[in-house]
């Protein structure tokens, strides 16, 4: 008895005991919870935070790089090659030659080339019912891509290419038939040769000429589109040439391909050249040296005679102008405005250029020198900065040449297969030209000033009337103090475009529209939700702290001041992020008040901004970085003690 009560003395009485097994499944078991719950919150983080850094990286992108697909995460340059002497240029890729070489190339053109095959050497001709044929997939035999289908016929199933119709049958050609004799040849050299026709067996075919006499060429495979590209030297050895330069155009084998190539007028007939491209190009001056070279002189004082005169690749017109002293000059006439003419000299111009339209010339503003209006680019990218340009002159039509002496290396290569030549950069001049953007009289600096002052007002009034009305109503006594708090937080139910119409109409009585005032008077009168929030913070403090105080001779204000208000530092800085998230972020507010430029807040004048550059997306991510940012550093900041704020006020009802 005494050795079985030792016994069962000693048998453990917790689950020490437990088999091994049991304790492994427990442990797996909290460890698996563990990272289930890391996972929920890496991926809450990463929705959450996605969108900030999206915005963040598009701020520091050039604008096509925002939008493009697939889409590029790291800001980048894309390499451009300057086209000769001009200003036209063109996007760098890579590209693998045809012996597998890796190198950079810009695109020069396309190719569009088809498959095709002499009908009048082809045997093994069958006519089968369509029915019997599946319907026609590009397969590549032998490098030769063919329109496959599958004929079920008696024998089995065989691949074969139709050629012709015979009623309501095709004409079809067995695969291996076609081996070494289909083969690729650019579509526009195809379509040059004469329609040609051959009746075999009864069947009408028809095509293009061959090369041998009474051969027809019929097509037996897809059309297929090539990008040319050519090496960077090409580009550096290009000059513009008169629209109507170009003659004579002809096909050469060029290195891996085949080019159409142009003699040029009053060039010796031996040399020939390639087109890279023909487009408008429009003749642009820096509007600051229009502004300080241009003047205006009155029509008797020109010659009357203006004649294109050429700069380089451009051609204006030139008149002489009659000076004060008497003297002459040859003058560039900009515009006129009645029988005024806004004038350049001739021989002292520095920004005179000729650029592509598409160069980001989109809808110009209006600007006047001299009372002329002028026609202007604010955001022009020229080379690695962006200035402000004038358009003068007509626009021209120019075709970019390049000898043929350039274009040895040139080939072709399938579109899917370039790769952009892109260099990674920040591009700090988003935030510096968004900001510095002249909107009506105003710059972000002026919203950025605007938003400051409201936001400082609205804190000084909610610190000074919040404070006070939600210590007494935390700690004063006074008859009937909970029915008026229930009132304070009836106000709190009450939509706030109920109240729109009569604020609005009480502050235009008081002659306050269009100024600030309406956007912060109303925080010394107290807000509803604060006073509750700091009410409740105020009733976790002791009491016997405030007892404390006043044994030692403290009066109701020095209590509040030396006591309550160094115990609430968690509270108040809650109070200080809402102000300023509500006020920062404000919108409706400011757009019903506020109708000129020169008060907006950030917010508004943010809206105002979007409208003007709505198509400018890496300004707009900049200026919304910028926005957002006081924001997300007040936060980080505060965010123990905006926590620890709304924690604490909800501790005592």
């Amino acid at each position: 008895m005494t050795t079985g009560s030792t016994e069962k003395t000693q048998r453990p009485s917790t689950g020490i005991g437990k088999p091994p097994s049991l304790r492994l499944s427990m442990s797996t078991g909290h460890v698996l919870g563990k990272i289930v719950s890391y996972t929920i919150l890496v991926l809450g983080a990463v929705v959450m935070i996605f969108p900030l850094f999206w915005m963040l990286t598009a701020s520091f992108k050039p604008e096509w790089q925002i939008l493009t697909t697939p889409p590029i995460w790291i800001p980048s340059e894309w390499e451009q090659v300057r086209a000769g002497d001009t200003t036209k240029q063109f996007p760098m890729w890579y590209a693998t030659t045809p012996d597998g070489n890796k190198t950079t190339v810009f695109e020069i053109g396309t190719r569009r080339y088809t498959s095709v095959a002499d009908v009048t050497r082809i045997e093994g001709l069958v006519s089968v019912p369509s029915g019997d044929l599946t319907d026609a997939k590009p397969t590549t035999v032998d490098g030769v891509a063919l329109n496959v289908r599958t004929w079920k016929s008696p024998d089995g199933e065989r691949k074969v290419v139709a050629l012709a119709r015979d009623g309501d049958n095709l004409v079809v050609v067995p695969v291996e038939s076609l081996e070494g004799l289909s083969e690729r040849r650019p579509l526009d050299e195809v379509n040059s040769r004469d329609r040609a026709n051959v009746e075999i067996d009864d069947v009408r075919y028809t095509g293009r000429a061959a090369d041998e006499e009474g051969g027809v060429l019929v097509q037996v495979g897809p059309e297929t589109q090539l990008d040319v590209v050519a090496p960077r030297e090409v580009a550096e050895a290009a000059f513009l040439a008169d629209e109507d330069a170009p003659i004579d155009p002809e096909f050469f084998p060029i290195g891996d391909t085949e080019l159409e190539l142009y003699r040029l007028k009053d060039h010796p007939e031996d040399e020939w050249y390639v087109l890279l491209s023909l487009e408008t190009w429009q003749p642009i001056i820096n509007l600051d040296e229009l502004q300080g070279k241009s003047f205006m002189v009155t029509a008797d004082r020109l010659a009357g005679n203006a004649a294109p005169r050429i700069f380089g690749d451009l051609s204006l017109p030139v008149d002489v102008v009659t000076l004060d002293d008497g003297s002459t000059q040859e003058v560039i006439v900009v515009d006129h405005l009645e029988d005024r003419y806004l004038v350049l000299p001739f021989d002292s111009l520095d920004t005179l250029r000729l650029v592509p339209v598409s160069s980001n010339l989109g809808d110009p503003f209006i600007q006047r020198v001299n009372e002329v209006p002028i026609r202007y680019i604010d955001d022009y990218q020229d080379a690695s900065e962006q200035v402000s340009v004038a358009l003068i002159g007509d626009r021209q039509t120019k075709a970019l040449v390049a000898p043929q002496s350039s274009i040895a290396n040139v080939f072709d290569v399938q579109s899917r297969s370039l790769k952009r030549v892109l260099h990674f950069r920040l591009r700090y001049e988003n935030y510096t030209e968004a900001l510095s953007k002249n909107l009506g009289g105003a710059t972000f600096f002026t919203f950025f000033k605007n938003s400051a002052i409201v936001v400082a007002l609205n804190l000084v009034g909610h610190y000074f009337s919040v404070i006070l009305v939600a210590y007494a109503f935390a700690r004063l006594r006074a008859p009937g103090k909970n029915i008026l708090f229930m009132v304070l937080l009836s106000t709190m139910m009450l939509p706030f475009p109920v109240l729109l119409i009569p604020t609005y109409e009480i502050f235009n009585s008081f002659g306050m529209l269009n100024t600030l005032w309406p956007l912060f008077i109303r925080s010394f009168f107290g807000n509803a939700f604060l006073i509750f929030l700091l009410r409740q913070f105020f009733m976790s403090i002791p009491r016997e702290l405030e007892e404390a105080a006043v044994i030692d001779g403290a009066n109701t204000l020095q209590v509040l001041w030396s006591v309550i208000l160094p115990l609430s530092k968690p509270a108040l800085a809650t109070i200080g992020i809402f102000t300023f998230w509500w006020n920062w972020n404000a919108f409706l507010e400011p757009f019903v008040y506020i109708n000129s430029v020169k008060n907006f807040t950030v917010s508004l004048g943010l809206a105002f901004f979007k409208g003007q550059y709505v198509y400018n997306f890496h300004w707009l991510m900049a200026a919304g970085m910028v926005a957002i940012i006081p924001m997300i550093l007040i936060f980080f900041f505060a965010q123990r003690y905006f926590i620890e704020g709304i924690q604490m006020s909800g501790l005592k009802g």
